[in-house]
């Protein structure tokens, strides 16, 4: 028997089978049928959205490693620290250690430079003390462009003749200062200006670098600029002073030492 004969038998009515029975027959059959398509249209489109929800992940996926693999690459500069990446001035053996954390566009850190800069480069001068300057870069993109051109100053040999003009020069924070132009100008009052220097300023060279040094500092729990460490003991506020530093590390440097740790809270 063909399949169209098989179908027609299966409508035909049986013994006793009314025209209704027939018809309410053959609509549970539509029903069915129609159900069972339902069920496969979902069972498409559930599975569309899978394979698409994984594409995603996958993009999702390739992008962020595409990010880190292609992100700013870290140069450091010389005179850079191994541990925390701080540029350091002065004799390696000096006796005493002092890590300022500071931003160049940090007004307080103008005030600090305008009161203590000159203690602390005595110090460095006599040997007393190995400065290690970590160059912050909370406060903007200016923070960035200065803190990049200092990094490039230090790879030339001049980053404490550089750190000074750039606070001698501090404009007011966060009103677009530190351009590029002006990093380089300033640069140029100190002898830096090589094209390796300029270069550096305007593509932005030591990016990486910066970010680095901003993410070492959170890890040492500074969370403010001016910071500064006297042979790993903060010094308090009102001890960064020109007699309040001198003592600090004269202290330090007769007990091995530095100074009581500052409470925090």
């Amino acid at each position: 028997m063909s399949a169209a004969s098989r179908k027609n038998a299966s409508l035909r009515k049986e013994p006793g089978q009314t025209s209704a029975d027939a018809r309410r027959e053959k609509a549970s059959a539509a029903r069915t049928a129609e159900a069972a398509r339902t069920r496969r249209r979902q069972r498409i489109i559930i599975t569309s959205a899978v394979v698409a929800v994984l594409a995603l992940v996958g993009v999702i996926g390739f992008v962020v490693q595409s990010s880190r693999t292609g992100s700013t690459p870290v140069v450091v500069p010389a005179n850079a620290t191994g541990t925390d990446n701080g540029i350091v001035v002065g004799k390696p053996d000096a006796p005493v250690t002092v890590d300022l954390y500071e931003d160049f566009q940090c007004p307080i850190c103008g005030e600090l430079e305008k009161s203590v800069g000159s203690t602390v480069q005595n110090l460095i001068d006599n040997g007393k003390i190995k400065a290690v300057y970590h160059m912050m870069s909370f406060l903007g993109p200016e923070s960035v462009r200065a803190a990049n051109a200092a990094s490039a100053a230090a790879q030339e040999g001049s980053f404490k003749q550089y750190h000074d003009v750039l606070y001698a020069n501090q404009p007011p924070e966060r009103t677009g200062g530190f351009q590029n132009s002006t990093l380089t100008q300033l640069g140029a009052r100190v002898g830096l200006t090589s094209e390796a220097f300029t270069s550096a300023v305007g593509n932005g060279t030591y990016n990486g670098y910066v970010a680095k040094v901003e993410d070492n500092a959170s890890k040492r729990a500074v969370t403010g600029t001016p910071t500064v460490f006297v042979n790993g003991q903060q010094l308090a506020s009102s001890a960064l002073t020109p007699d309040g530093f001198t003592a600090a590390v004269n202290s330090a440097a007769g007990s091995g030492t530095g100074p009581a740790p500052t409470p925090t809270g």
